[in-house]
């Protein structure tokens, strides 16, 4: 249950609106400021070696050049550093899709449970699991075969197979329960996008990688953390811009020159692609919070 209880982050908005967009970019602009205090401690630790110095050198210069610009070689680079990651990102969008019903139904049942067990009356409870032994019983044999399996997985660390046992198993406990209290309590199996979703997340955080994206040795050694971040976030505008050309509200981010919207309607092929992600933040990339500091 516990498991099942986590998987609420994946609920991600399909869209970004406008007003999404308004909040957005004051998260970008409180990124910025923060990445802008990491950078000048990381200068102030690296000023020992002249590559690193070097390297904040020509990030503070781009800084005070103005906004980092989008020609043909940042977008490719840009591009390559995100392709590995459509999977994941897909996997996420997918849990998202299937999350808002499933959420809502798990929620009346566990609702449905709580209300009943306040007003429990024990003869009732004890009439009602009789009248339902035959489809209790049944539940119970299902039940048993699942838990010695469960069991089994902890032993072989069988991540998967445990989080879709524990869910069956917790799914087919809460409906015996329902029968035996006389309740007509609705308990559905997780859709399997999210425990696919729950996989991936378990598996990152025990490797470390939670919620860290490195984009490459290619990228690191052309762009600063600060410039990469915003690069990012300006493909993934424009993109948005080429979806909904209405949009509103995108900041200087979203504003694009001559040639920046001719470099990047070369690369619309690809760019299009992974609009989907970027429209619910699946490809992540609405700030520096999963990037690692370089």
């Amino acid at each position: 249950a516990c498991a099942l209880a986590a998987l609420s982050f994946l609920l991600l908005s399909p869209r970004v609106t406008q007003a999404q967009l308004g909040k957005l970019k004051k998260l970008g602009a409180d990124a910025i400021k923060d990445a802008a205090k990491d950078r000048l401690g990381t200068d102030k630790k690296d000023a020992a070696t002249s590559a690193a110095g070097a390297q904040g050198a020509a990030a503070g210069k781009t800084k005070a050049a103005g906004m980092p610009m989008l020609d043909d070689a940042r977008i490719t680079l840009v591009l390559a550093s995100l392709m590995p990651q459509v999977k994941a990102a897909q996997i996420r969008a997918d849990a998202a899709a299937a999350a808002g019903a499933y959420l809502e139904k798990k929620k009346a049942g566990d609702a449905c449970v709580e209300r009943a067990a306040k007003t429990i009356d024990p003869m009732a409870v004890s009439a009602s699991a009789e009248k339902n032994s035959a489809r209790i019983t049944a539940i119970q044999k299902q039940t048993e075969p699942m838990q010695r399996r469960l069991n089994q997985s902890y032993e072989s660390k069988d991540l998967r197979t445990q989080l879709f046992l524990q869910d069956s198993v917790t799914v087919l406990t809460m409906r015996s329960t329902s029968l035996a209290m006389g309740v007509s309590c609705t308990f559905d199996f997780a859709p399997p996008a999210m425990i696919e979703a729950r996989v991936m997340e378990v598996q990152a955080a025990s490797s470390g990688s939670a919620n860290e994206f490195d984009p490459g040795e290619s990228v690191r050694g052309a762009l600063s953390r600060y410039e990469y971040g915003l690069l990012r976030e300006r493909v993934a505008l424009w993109a948005l811009v080429q979806d909904t050309p209405t949009l509103k509200g995108l900041g200087k981010e979203g504003v694009f020159t001559a040639d920046e919207q001719a470099a990047l309607a070369t690369h619309s092929a690809e760019i299009r692609k992974l609009t989907p992600l970027f429209k619910s933040d699946a490809m992540i990339w609405k700030g520096w919070d999963d990037l690692r500091d370089w």
